[in-house]
């Protein structure tokens, strides 16, 4: 008897607690938090007011580069891994470990935004980085340099 009287009262607990947890308002909640989406895939229905990022590959990256006017490109490798293989044609460098105070002052956030690295991860947090500093059109290069080369798609030497 007193065995099932405590499996009830811990139930009651469990119950109350789970209840207590799910109600409130989310003002201590952080952010959210940024979600890749494919390409396939929409951007937010609102632009300005997007937290997330499209990841495309090479090729859809390299052709809307090509018919985006104004669209900025920036690889977020070393200088020392873009002086081996260079620069996407037309992409700048602000490696990974400076971006977040640099992208700022030298990416403007009216124009899409194309991040790459050698193979698609660095990239991926840079893009993440963009969304939770207020840019709203930004673009993954999925591959990264690796898959940019292999598909022969135009690289230039790294001049520092």
């Amino acid at each position: 008897m007193r065995t099932r009287w405590v499996l009830w009262a811990t139930l009651a607990m469990i119950l109350l607690l789970g209840l207590a947890g799910c109600g409130g308002s989310d003002k201590g909640n952080p952010a959210p938090t940024p979600t890749a989406i494919s390409a396939e895939g929409s951007p937010a229905q609102n632009p300005a007011k997007a937290t997330t990022y499209v990841t495309l590959g090479v090729q859809a990256a390299y052709e809307q580069l090509g018919a985006s006017e104004g669209a900025q490109f920036v690889d977020v490798r070393e200088a020392n891994e873009a002086a081996a293989t260079g620069l996407p044609a037309g992409a700048g460098l602000i490696p990974l470990g400076q971006f977040e105070q640099r992208a700022p002052k030298e990416l403007a956030k009216d124009r899409p935004v194309y991040v790459i690295c050698n193979s698609g991860n660095r990239s991926r947090v840079a893009a993440e980085a963009l969304i939770r500093l207020g840019y709203s059109q930004v673009y993954n290069v999925d591959g990264g340099i690796q898959a940019w080369r292999r598909a022969g798609l135009p690289v230039e030497p790294y001049k520092p």
